[in-house]
């Protein structure tokens, strides 16, 4: 008895590392879990995955305005007195320094 005990104790341990380390498609089934609403919602969506129906994540449309707006060239707006001062005061820092 105290055989079967550790067997099935030893079987929940790597279900439990299983379901909670190692990823699948990007993913873990414990991320999986939380993001699901209810139970029913986590069982409908990884049978969609596993029989292709269903993208393996969904598309985040703020994302990619995000990423849109990354790719522009930053510009930059310092007017000629800016660039005075800061040379005005680096010149007096390296003064100081002497």
């Amino acid at each position: 008895m105290i055989r079967l005990t550790l067997k099935l104790a030893l079987a929940a341990a790597a279900v439990w590392a299983l379901f909670t380390y190692v990823p699948v498609r990007g993913r873990t089934l414990a991320d999986r879990w939380a993001a699901a609403p209810t139970p029913s919602a986590f069982v409908e969506r990884g049978v969609a995955e596993l029989t292709g129906r269903a993208p393996s994540r969904p598309a985040r449309p703020q994302a990619r305005a995000q990423r849109s707006g990354a790719r522009e060239r930053p510009t930059e707006g310092h007017t000629e007195s800016d660039r005075r001062a800061i040379d005005r005061i680096v010149a007096e820092q390296l003064a100081e320094r002497r």
